[in-house]
């Protein structure tokens, strides 16, 4: 059995941050498998997230305020992982949440000696209804936002595996940590069973982004020489 560490990075999200942090806490609460613990780190101004928190006592949480870096998603997803004691980290965005309640116990059993990371089908939710799934699956051209693996919450990977998200990335955070993953480990487990579900709201980074892209390409490609 592997402990696995949930990480959740979290904000305010335009005053519907906490709707969404509910949804996903009541999908762990749920979980048939309690080997777990639940790190935020949250970079919300005010306090609603914490007061929430602090009333699940039934859950193993590490909260932790985070003050750098505020508005810088990825800074933050990072601060979560960088408190994770479990042996697997499972990335969880707050707007997303788990698809039914044996989703942890499949994770653990997914893990063997021979697997650093894995990536799980998911489908998406608007308004709480389901629309379409996405079955992950590789292409070259991944590290530049052609992106057939899926979102942050799709993935999880052994703990101290040396790798960051790119803070100076935003669209591209997760497929370019799918890249560095690929070099250093080769390719994933990919699983085609939904285990997580993606929230589309109008409030997501996706949607409010307004900087060019070919800015963090020209990164990508002065990082990996490509």
């Amino acid at each position: 059995m592997k402990r696995i560490s949930i990480c959740i990075p979290t904000w305010e999200q335009h005053g519907v941050g906490m709707k969404h942090l509910i949804r996903l806490i009541t999908s762990i609460e749920d979980q048939t498998f309690t080997d777990y613990e639940i790190i935020i780190s949250d970079h919300s101004k005010n306090d609603d997230i914490q007061n929430y928190i602090s009333g699940k006592d039934n859950l193993n949480i590490i909260y932790v305020r985070n003050s750098d870096g505020y508005g810088n998603g990825v800074v933050n997803a990072n601060n979560s992982i960088r408190h994770a004691t479990g042996d697997l980290i499972k990335m969880m965005f707050q707007d997303d949440h788990f698809y039914s309640p044996n989703i942890l116990s499949k994770i653990n059993d997914e893990f063997d000696i021979h697997t650093n990371w894995i990536v799980n089908a998911s489908n998406i939710t608007y308004d709480g209804i389901n629309y379409s799934t996405l079955y992950p699956h590789w292409n070259d051209r991944v590290v530049y936002g052609v992106n057939t693996m899926g979102c942050p919450s799709s993935l999880t990977f052994r703990n101290n595996n040396g790798l960051w998200f790119d803070e100076n990335l935003t669209m591209l955070m997760d497929t370019e940590y799918f890249y560095q993953l690929y070099k250093k480990f080769g390719p994933a487990k990919i699983l085609n069973d939904v285990f997580t579900t993606t929230g589309v709201h109008p409030f997501q980074i996706s949607i409010l982004y307004d900087k060019d892209i070919n800015e963090e390409i020209a990164h990508i490609n002065k990082k990996h020489n490509l």
